[in-house]
């Protein structure tokens, strides 16, 4: 990669460099600050924090002003570049860990889990995703589903202090767009699915899933040995792999690598007996759907690659009794059933409302809403398969941010049929929640969507507590 460093000022060429850094409040004394222009906020405005924080260099696309008195480097691309410094800076820590990439629309975050409790079985394994980051007995809340570059190198650092030599990390199509996990090792690359989402951010479908098929490109991905795909979905045909990558088919086509023999679902969770090539495995989980039976074998698949015996795969799925906000049962002294969901895609709605058809013969109550800032137009298909798949939509607000939560609601709407009449509208999401409660009968399923394991609500620039599950508990006193 092509860089400039122009002097400051004589003495600041080739600065002793002990951190790195993208954020002024994180420099520490002698950093190499990244001067990145993000989607909210611009690096730039604040390298004079930086230099008076202590650091001795600044990265940047622009040109150094006059008489900048530390070192400049200006590179073409600051995100590759910083992923690569990155890299480097921690002496490559992804090549010292076997790890496993998953990216797709829907089903990450669960293979994840299921994938890590399998490794869990050999010794301290490594965790990164939209939930929690995991190393070992260490337990860190997650804030976005796959951090910027300079943070996972130090989490993967971190790994192998920790004793990991094997790990799993949901990389999100942001991360794989602005390059976070550029340079790093993913001998196993897994492919769910690709529906619509996050078009608020790529133009359309097409550049949404160009960028989900970096993962399988070995001058992105250096380490891609294997590629688990899920050969029901149409899309993972059309991912390019490099000759001499691997594939692994994941679906129920007998012409699948990983394919059900038989299997059977219910309440109680999953039995199936897979055929892996040329073997079979029978096991059992305590996970529910269908979707997860796909989520399963997508994590058998990546621990076949990686070479784990059948027991640990097989005690793995087991073990894994559910995955926070994803078809989580609320315990309620209620004569109906409550269940708390991260869908916020149209694809993922329908899936959880049918498998909600699925354990109850009575009636589903659907409480929703769609958040603020961002795909506009999956509202109203949303809305749509509300009314459409449950006896009672509750539309409601999800997380607004800066947006006017009515306005949201009033494009949840515009999807819905002018001659349905089986929803209400509450936008307040506390009183939504309470008034589905209220309703509930006898043997019916209250879903409440959209936010799944999250704690908070966003709104006006605030994150304030908000917790499904607990409000759900609470309106029900």
């Amino acid at each position: 990669m092509t860089v400039t460093l122009l002097e400051g000022r004589p003495g600041t060429m080739n600065p002793r460099i002990e951190s790195l850094a993208y954020d002024s409040r994180q420099v520490q004394g002698n950093s190499l600050f990244f001067a990145v222009r993000g989607q909210v906020t611009d690096g730039h405005l604040y390298i004079d924090q930086a230099l008076n924080k202590g650091a001795v260099a600044v990265v940047s696309e622009q040109e150094a002003p006059r008489d900048f008195p530390q070192a400049w480097l200006q590179v073409p691309a600051i995100r590759p570049f910083m992923a690569q410094i990155a890299d480097r800076f921690y002496a490559s820590p992804s090549a010292k860990l076997e790890l496993v990439g998953i990216t797709g629309t829907n089903g990450k975050t669960t293979t994840a889990f299921l994938v890590h409790s399998i490794l869990e079985q050999q010794g301290p394994s490594l965790l990164m995703g939209t939930i929690r980051t995991r190393l070992g007995d260490q337990q860190i809340d997650s804030v976005r589903t796959t951090p910027e570059a300079i943070d996972i190198q130090k989490t993967l650092v971190r790994a192998l202090e920790s004793g990991c030599r094997r790990g799993v990390a949901e990389v999100s199509s942001h991360a794989l767009f602005f390059r976070r996990v550029y340079q790093c090792r993913f001998p196993v690359a897994v492919f769910t699915n690709l529906s619509q989402d996050h078009l608020d951010f790529h133009p359309n479908l097409e550049e949404y899933f160009q960028s989900k098929c970096v993962l399988f490109d070995c001058d992105y991905n250096p380490g891609l040995r294997w590629a688990v795909l899920n050969a029901d979905d149409p899309f993972s045909a059309r991912i390019p792999l490099p000759s001499g990558v691997r594939q692994i088919q994941v679906g129920f086509s007998e012409e699948c690598h990983v394919f059900p023999v038989t299997y059977r679902t219910s309440v109680e969770g999953i039995k199936a007996e897979l055929k892996i090539f040329d073997r079979k495995l029978s096991l059992s989980s305590p996970l529910v759907g269908k979707h997860n039976l796909y989520n399963i074998m997508l994590a058998v698949a990546a621990a076949t690659a990686l070479e784990v015996p059948e027991a640990e795969i097989r005690d793995g799925i087991s073990q894994l009794t559910k995955v926070s906000g994803r078809f989580e049962k609320v315990e309620l002294e209620q004569p109906f059933t409550v269940i708390i969901d991260y869908a916020h895609t149209p694809n993922a709605l329908e899936n959880v409302l049918n498998l909600c058809r699925q354990f109850s013969d009575k009636r589903v109550l659907c409480v929703f809403g769609c958040g603020g800032e961002r795909d506009r137009t999956k509202r109203p298909l949303m809305g749509n398969i509300a009314v459409r798949d449950s006896d009672l939509a509750i539309i409601t607000s999800d997380n607004p941010r800066w947006e006017d939560p009515n306005r949201i609601i009033h494009d949840i709407q515009a999807g819905i049929p002018a001659d349905a009449h089986n929803y209400e509208i509450i936008a307040n999401r506390r009183q939504a929640i309470a008034r589905s409660l209220e309703l509930a009968q006898s043997g019916d399923i209250v879903l409440v969507a959209g936010k799944g394991h999250e704690i908070y609500q966003e709104t006006r620039g605030k994150r304030l507590p908000f917790d499904d599950r607990e409000v759900v508990k609470e309106s029900s006193d």
